[in-house]
This record gives C-alpha cells, structure tokens and sequence, in this order.
C-alpha cells in the first residue's frame, strides 16, 4: 500500500534560527544545532554550532529526538539527508520528521527518501534555486510494506551503511592523527631530536625569524618559493560534451575531498584533455587542488587519475621544488594555521575568493629537508591507508545503491 509520509510521522516540521545579532545564543550553550550543510546521507552525531536555551526559546528552532530524519528543504544540499543519534534542533531549511514506529521502520523512512529522493526534488519549486517545504515533503506517498519487511529492508541496507561509518570513522582518526602531529612537530616544534626526544622542550636551539623563534635551520619561505601556483586553462561551454573525461568544479572537488565518489555532470573529449595535457600539463598524482571562490579553502590531494577542472574555481599546486614539500604543504593548508592564513589573504564581500598571487605568497615556516623526509614517511602511509578505506567505502556505497531500487521495488524478495 502506498502512505504520505506525514502520516507516518509523529511530529514532521522545520527549525529555526536564533537571531545573529545576539551573540550570546551562539556556542555558549550546549544546545546541537544543525545546519543543512552538515547534512549527507550519514548519521549526525554532532553539530558544527551549538545554541543557548535562550536562544532556543527567542527563534523558531524546536528539540527533535535521536533517531529523528532529516531532509534538506533548500540550497546547495536539497535533497540531502540524516539520521540523527542525539536530540538536536535545526535551522529553518531542514524537514524533521519523527517517525510514529507503530506505523514505519525509521530506517525504512530514511532509505525510502534516499530511493526517492530525485522525485521528490523535481517537485520543488523556485527559479533561481530548488525549493521545498515541510507541506510538499509530508504529502510525498511512499509505498509502506509490512512492518516486518520494512525492518528486514533496513537490517540489509543499513548493514552496508554500517561499514561505511565504521570507514569513515577510521579515516576522521587517521586525520587526527596526521593534524596532531603536524601541530607537534611544526607548530609547537616538538619533532624528534638526533636523541628522540621532543626538540623545543630538550633544549633545541631556537634562533629569530620574520614568524617569530623557530628552530635552528629551519626558514621562514612562501607557498611560492616550494611550488608552482597557478590555475587551468580555460574551456569552453561549447567545449562540453556527454561523455568522456571528467571536468570539474569547485563541488566535484569538495566531494572528493571527503573521499566521496562524485557524479560527474561535465565532460570534455579525450582528444582536447590529451591535447592540453601534451601543451600546459594536467593534475598529477599528489598534486593539490584548493577551492578559491565560494566555498573557500578545501584541499584535495589528487589521486591517480584521469580529470582536468575549471579555471577561476580552483588553485593548482604543481612543480614542487622538492619532493617532501608536496606533503608538508597538503598538510599545512589542511591545518588549523593554514585555515587562519588563508582566511587572511580572502578578498571580496558577497563573493569571496582567493587570488594565485595572494597564495604564492602566503609565508610558513619550512623545516629541514631531514625532518620533512621523517614527515613523509609518516605522511604517505596514512594518506594511503584514507585512499584505501575510501574505495572500500565506495564500494559498499555502489552495492547499496544498486540494491536500494531493487528492494524497494519489490524487485527482490526477502
């Protein structure tokens, strides 16, 4: 049989937000509030802000219990989904929808919108951006089996998604453990002596520089000084075709950033991608690739791989001077001191952006050529083990989506 989903719901409406000009309701509460930013198809444990209990009260914003569905109404991430697992509220563009379990597996719910997801976008409205609303969401009709097959259905796609978290969590401490000892050893200059031991803290010479005191034989250099800084070559709408290799954008690159596959809507033809590899060169593996208008200031670290990417977007970091710079320089844009640079060097208001110039010359400190070859080391495993737990997780992501529309259908029966 076929139901709404509103009548599947306990309670289904939106959130709020708190007013910006009050400070005080913003992070000094213990309150989760989620944005729909944070939303992608994954379970929401944690939010990026957090809000007071009079900045609850003073907005629109309502608690929704764990194990509430939440679904993107608007902007960039429309159609995006989540699962919460700890009672959270959320901002005004999210559908919260609190499953009555008399009626609907919440799993089942979930994975209902995601084999769903694309019709119920196309009955958005709005011109210059899809818009949905609580209304168009509740009344969307699913088709509900038992109670005892839903749960079955769920049981098997939310094993699959079960190791996906499991491969992302491994990631998320892999990169925890790269950023501590990043800021260990290049920040707080604790990297291992000629003994092992912490370098600052057993004495290590310390001399002056433009960046303050750093190590003995370290230098105070910019981005430019270690590589090449540049963009790509332009390419044309009529250069756009249906097929071939990959073209991408600052939102491809933000999702493979996160070790996502991506759903490649352009392409240019394998002659024109060997003709400008032949001439200006493409992406190699290790290169960097840094967001530069919008959403600013992600990395990705190129894989072996076949693409090239639209000029303006994205920044290209190439011809490293040494090899241990590639790795170093990932690293250092990733951390918390090369956010803080960048975010420095941002110009524009309603559009920001980064300039190849302002890049080039943005200042670190670069150690000794022995500490960044230890670093290496270090650094190539861990990046290779995130590579490997994102194809796997992939991989389990592809076996999910083939089997979604099968079980959904009634294609398969269990």
């Amino acid at each position: 049989m076929s139901c709404k989903i509103k009548d599947l719901c306990e309670r289904i409406g939106s959130g709020g937000t708190p007013s910006r000009k009050n400070k005080s309701y913003y992070n000094l509460g213990n309150i989760k509030w989620l944005k729909t930013k944070e939303l992608d198809d994954i379970k929401i444990y944690d939010t990026e802000e957090k809000i007071t209990e009079e900045g609850l009260k003073k907005s629109s914003a309502k608690l929704y219990p764990k194990d509430t569905i939440v679904m993107a109404m608007y902007g960039a991430t429309v159609g995006k989904l989540g699962i919460i697992k700890e009672e959270m509220c959320t901002n005004q563009a999210c559908c919260n929808m609190v499953v009555d379990s008399n009626k609907c597996n919440y799993k089942f719910l979930y994975y209902s919108l995601l084999y769903n997801r694309e019709s119920i976008i196309n009955l958005a409205n709005g011109a210059a951006q899809q818009n949905l609303s609580v209304g168009v969401i509740g009344d969307y009709e699913i088709n509900l089996p038992s109670l005892e097959e839903q749960e079955k259905i769920a049981d098997i796609l939310s094993s699959l998604d079960d190791k996906v978290e499991l491969n992302n969590e491994m990631n998320k401490t892999l990169e925890e453990m790269a950023q501590s000892i990043f800021k260990r050893w290049f920040v707080d200059f604790e990297f291992p002596n000629e003994d092992g031991e912490p370098y600052k803290s057993s004495g290590g010479e310390m001399v002056d520089s433009e960046l303050g005191m750093i190590p003995k034989g370290w230098e105070v250099k910019t981005i430019g000084d270690l590589c090449e800084v540049g963009s790509s070559k332009r390419i044309f709408m009529k250069e756009y075709v249906d097929s071939g290799v990959p073209f991408y954008r600052g939102k491809e690159i933000i999702e493979k950033s996160k070790g996502n596959s991506v759903s490649t809507e352009l392409f240019i033809t394998k002659d024109r991608f060997e003709e400008i590899k032949e001439k200006f060169g493409v992406p190699n593996k290790n290169d960097i690739l840094l967001t530069s208008v919008g959403t600013l200031g992600v990395a990705y670290l190129v894989d072996d791989e076949d693409f090239y990417f639209k000029d303006g977007n994205l920044t290209w970091f190439k011809n490293f001077k040494e090899e241990v710079y590639r790795y170093f320089i990932y690293k250092w844009i990733t951390s918390s001191e090369g956010k803080k640079s960048i975010d420095a060097i941002t110009i524009g208001s309603t559009q920001k952006a980064l300039t190849i110039n302002a890049l080039k010359g943005m200042k670190l400190i670069v150690p000794s050529n022995d500490i960044l070859s230890l670093f290496e080391g270090f650094i190539k495993s861990n990046i290779s083990n995130i590579r490997s737990n994102n194809e796997e997780k992939n991989n389990l992501i592809d076996i999910r989506d083939s089997l979604l529309p099968k079980l959904m259908s009634g294609e398969i029966q269990i």
